[in-house]
């Protein structure tokens, strides 16, 4: 792991800035659950491409503030990167959004297309299977759980076998979304905004955003399934046939990953940052 990045509070939103200050502006949008730890290692290569890239807590994850109830959704999240954006004071930027972030990154990219310079989409860009639909909720419901030790989280988080392999940059995503609790440590993301966004994901379809995309677009697809019993994937052959098809200015790459690792992997790391610098 490399320096890490300068701590940066915009409004009730925790950042963390890396590159140059007078570098193009590349904004990172996280996960359903995932924190800005996420683009530790996107944020360092983009660095050395001389860009500025910044890396946030979504509300109600990580260091950023529960908003409550009612306050979450695509366009809520989507807001706050254009508002982020503004403060800033960047005229144009990027975007990266990995996951569910890359439906808000959509979403920005359809309220804000004339300042939006590039889009980069990791690993999701349409309806989720329903294979796909039950691990990532089985995943959301085991938020708010109190484990007994860091170390009896680490544990359990390994055995699940859905990051390979395993390494500092992993400890240090999980560790730092850990927060300490009556009998033990328990996640700071809450429960109530992801299951929120996630009842905002299942009533609407990424796909309406399509037409909004007029950017250069690139989408990062991983390759291996989500989850090594249940399989599934973010985007599989039709769906990566049709957005082609529906956008076919958008690049796109294939990358020996899963959907939880994809966005950290080397030739992810590298299509990415070559992409953004143009």
């Amino acid at each position: 792991m490399g320096t890490r990045g300068r701590a940066l509070r915009l409004g009730g939103l925790q950042a963390e800035e890396l590159g140059r200050a007078d570098g193009e502006l590349v904004l990172g949008i996280p996960g359903l659950s995932a924190n800005l730890r996420s683009f530790d290692l996107l944020a360092e290569r983009c660095a050395d491409a001389g860009l500025r890239f910044v890396a946030m807590d979504l509300r109600g994850r990580g260091l950023s503030e529960d908003s409550g109830p009612g306050t979450y959704g695509w366009p809520a999240h989507a807001r706050d990167v254009t508002r982020v954006a503004r403060l800033l004071d960047a005229g144009r930027y990027s975007v990266v959004g990995w996951s569910m972030g890359a439906f808000v990154a959509m979403e920005v990219a359809r309220r804000d297309p004339r300042r939006v310079e590039r889009l980069v989409l990791v690993d999701a860009v349409g309806p989720a299977s329903d294979v796909v639909a039950r691990v990532v909720t089985a995943s959301a419901e085991r938020l708010g759980t109190v484990y007994p030790s860091i170390g009896a989280f680490l544990d359990l988080v390994r055995g699940l076998g859905t990051i390979d392999p395993w390494n500092d940059f992993w400890e240090a995503y999980f560790l730092y979304d850990l927060t300490e609790a009556e009998g033990g440590v328990r996640p700071r993301t809450s429960r109530a905004a992801v299951m929120e966004d996630l009842a905002y994901g299942a009533a609407h379809d990424p796909s309406e955003l399509w037409a909004d995309l007029t950017m250069p677009v690139l989408l990062v697809r991983a390759i291996r399934p989500l989850h090594p019993q249940l399989g599934g994937h973010l985007v599989d052959d039709g769906l990566l046939a049709r957005f082609r098809s529906e956008v076919p200015h958008a690049q796109a790459v294939d990358v020996d990953a899963n959907h939880y690792t994809v966005g950290a992997d080397p030739a992810a790391l590298e299509a990415i940052a070559r992409f953004l610098a143009g």
